[in-house]
């Protein structure tokens, strides 16, 4: 059995009101950032996986983010898989 690391970043889907996001975006021009734009304010969760292989991590945690992790409504998420020494 291998340990795998994944990243998980969940992120409203295009065409969610971002209220956070908005906020943020608003105070950073306020604050002088007025270049800095479409600021999205999502989730990032990172987990330790057990698998057999790098197919069958991926297998898992697409099945926790899809089953417990996202709102598929108005969010999408993506991975990274990182296997652990």
């Amino acid at each position: 059995m291998n340990t795998f690391r994944a990243d998980i970043t969940i992120l409203p889907k295009d065409g969610v009101l971002d209220i956070q996001g908005k906020a943020v975006e608003k105070t950073l021009a306020a604050h002088g950032y007025a270049a800095v734009r479409e600021v999205r304010v999502g989730k990032f969760i990172r987990v330790a996986v057990d698998a057999a292989d790098e197919a069958d991590a991926a297998l898992k945690v697409t099945t926790v983010a899809e089953d417990l992790l996202v709102n598929d409504l108005v969010e999408s998420y993506a991975y990274a898989l990182e296997k652990k020494p």
